[in-house]
């Protein structure tokens, strides 16, 4: 009889082991998943249009059907910040010519490098966005 309550007892603790991991996983995955937002990009600076622009992309983009909703949710922001910065600052004047992005006429590895120092991973789909349209 001992040994069957010694066998109960260390299923209860595998049971919770499980518990307690499926937990932990779970917090982990809410945190990352809030780590990368799109409040931080500043958009006060750009151009009116182009910002209504990215802001329609960026939530067409969420809206999308998702498999891994995290990592759609990180690309979209992504997506979004490296449209914000391929806009135009706002003109000064009404009359005056709309300024070119401050990214326009970037090399290549001057696209890239600004593109990492953004945070985008080399290598990712995001990463290649930012640098397009940091070219363009």
């Amino acid at each position: 009889m001992p040994r069957v309550v010694q066998g109960m007892h260390t299923n209860l603790s595998s049971q919770m082991k499980m518990k307690l991991l499926a937990i932990l996983l779970s917090s982990i995955a809410v945190l990352v998943g809030c780590a990368n937002t799109a409040t931080d990009i500043d958009f006060s600076k750009a151009d009116t249009e182009c910002s209504q622009k990215c802001h329609a992309n960026y939530s067409n983009c969420l809206s999308a059907f998702m498999f891994f909703p995290i990592v759609q949710q990180n690309q979209c922001v992504d997506g979004l910040k490296a449209c914000a910065m391929s806009c135009p600052a706002k003109a000064s004047g009404s009359n005056s010519e709309p300024s070119k992005p401050s990214a326009m006429n970037l090399t290549m590895e001057q696209a890239k490098a600004k593109c990492i120092d953004l945070g985008f991973k080399t290598g990712t789909e995001s990463f290649g966005q930012c640098v397009l349209k940091m070219t363009k």
